[in-house]
């Protein structure tokens, strides 16, 4: 039973304090109870921490001295692919942007550019009271699918409200093409134009991502059509997501025997309280940004755009471009999503040191690009400015063999003679940024997998989330997947069949 409601007396002072805790109450009441989404006040705010808090130690972290800026800028501004026909890996790049719908699912940093910015005047290393006090994280930790139930997020009785299509040519698009995201009308206002009415903005962000989620909401509808309740759908929906990112997506980008020991023999680094669950730094700023190596320049998207640019994929939203002329997506932008998955044309970039040339001179909102706003500067200055160990450091915290300054420098020359100098004169062969290690460690395996220290990382955080996640399928006993084409079996695939938009 709920506790009833206090009256509070006037003459209380509103302090910052208890403001935050008066939103936080309210936040958990909103994702409680169903309110109309126009009411709806943004999500209760959950911690970041450390895996390793004892490792915050002069000798564990990057030098604090004004140098280490002007060197990680450096390395970073050599990251980029030395080719733009870049090899393919093993893995189809659908799960390239199922691990960007996870990240947007668990994480939301709010807000460490507000309090440092990342121009030489203004950039400094957070203190740890700093980060404990003024960072925190926008969304549900837990592996719930928040981005897509979260409001403003519309839902019509037991299924969700999806957007229609427009048509290319001016006529009315075929009845039931309901493929596009729902959306606010046209505003003069850029925050609201066309704006997707989804749980995360950033599902919106590219096309890809966008018609992910789509993918997403017509697979509860496809549920809530069997006969079930609203609750019902999203739990199924929600559990069945957890056996893909346990048995389908963790596999193919991690260890598969590192996966395996995790789930069987359980956590031994990241071992939350389900009810303090958070996300650590370690894998939030650094480990699970590998997916930016894997993105691509250009995909066959559709037999409409056989290559289809990143630039293109970003223009045709609302949150990154403008739709162009067109009020929804125009139906010839449909995603073709066998091109996508296995047996697919499109496979995604092997994860090194390197980002592909569309990404890393991708300009946000097609507005002008500082160098620290490239992707791979500002991943490596962020975990800087957030105080994260050395990959050195964590590798020896976790018990396994460190890379050698030989590995990081053959890995460097691999992308070319300007990454193998800014890793050399930054002093980076024997401190190496986390980030960096990471992707070093992956190439230097040549297995198309995260390395051991990522591999362990990654997978100990994300199964260690399910954990504590609501209608968690690792605390239901011999929970198996009824959904799929085969008993017991449910992959990424088998979601876009039940959404019916492979």
């Amino acid at each position: 039973m709920r506790e009833p409601y206090k009256k509070i007396s006037h003459g209380v002072i509103p302090t910052l304090e208890r403001l935050h805790l008066a939103t936080n109450k309210v936040g958990a009441l909103n994702s409680e109870v169903d309110l109309p989404f126009s009411f709806a006040i943004t999500s209760k705010t959950t911690r970041f921490g450390y895996l390793f808090p004892d490792l915050q130690t002069a000798d564990a972290l990057l030098p604090e001295v004004p140098e280490t800026r002007a060197r990680l800028l450096n390395l970073g501004d050599t990251m980029m692919e030395p080719t733009s026909d870049s090899a393919d890996s093993s893995i189809p790049s659908a799960y390239t942007y199922f691990g960007q719908f996870v990240d947007h699912d668990i994480t939301l940093e709010a807000k460490s550019d507000d309090m440092v910015k990342l121009s030489d005047g203004d950039f400094r290393v957070l203190t740890p009271e700093e980060i404990r006090t003024g960072i925190a994280n926008g969304r549900s930790p837990g592996v719930d699918l928040d981005n897509v139930y979260y409001k403003p997020a519309p839902r019509n009785c037991s299924g969700m409200v999806l957007g229609f299509v427009s048509s290319a040519d001016g006529k009315s698009p075929p009845p039931g093409k309901a493929n596009d995201l729902p959306r606010k009308p046209r505003s003069s206002t850029d925050k609201d134009d066309r704006a997707a009415l989804v749980g995360d903005k950033r599902n919106d962000e590219n096309l890809i991502i966008a018609q992910l989620h789509v993918a997403f909401l017509r697979a509860h509808n496809a549920i809530a059509a069997r006969g079930h309740t609203f609750d019902e759908a999203r739990r199924i929906l929600r559990r069945h997501y957890q056996w893909i990112v346990i048995k389908d997506f963790l596999p193919r980008i991690c260890d598969p025997v590192i996966v395996n020991e995790i789930v069987m023999g359980g956590n031994k680094v990241f071992r939350p309280d389900p009810d303090d669950l958070f996300l650590p730094f370690e894998f939030s700023v650094a480990a699970y940004r590998f997916g930016h190596s894997m993105v691509r320049g250009a995909y066959r998207y559709n037999s409409n755009f056989p290559r289809a640019t990143l630039k293109d994929l970003f223009t045709l939203t609302a949150l990154s471009g403008n739709l162009r002329d067109f009020d929804t997506l125009p139906d010839i932008w449909i995603i073709e999503w066998k091109n996508f998955i296995e047996g697919g044309a499109n496979r995604a970039r092997p994860i090194d040191t390197g980002l592909s040339q569309a990404l890393f001179t991708l300009a946000a909102f097609n507005k002008p690009m500082p160098i620290e706003a490239r992707l791979p500067v500002r991943n490596l200055l962020r975990g800087y400015m957030l105080r994260l160990p050395t990959g050195q450091a964590v590798a020896s915290a976790l018990n396994l063999p460190a890379m050698t300054p030989q590995d990081i420098e053959q890995v460097a020359q691999s992308i070319g003679g300007e990454q193998l100098a800014a890793v050399r004169d930054g002093g980076f062969t024997e401190r190496t940024p986390l980030w960096y290690y990471i992707l070093a460690e992956a190439a230097a395996e040549s297995t198309g997998r995260l390395g051991p220290v990522g591999s362990t990382i990654v997978a100990e955080v994300l199964i260690g989330l399910i954990r504590g996640s609501k209608d968690s399928i690792l605390r239901k006993t011999n929970w198996k997947p009824k959904l799929g084409q085969t008993p017991g079996r449910f992959t990424l695939s088998d979601l876009l069949e039940l959404g019916n938009v492979l």
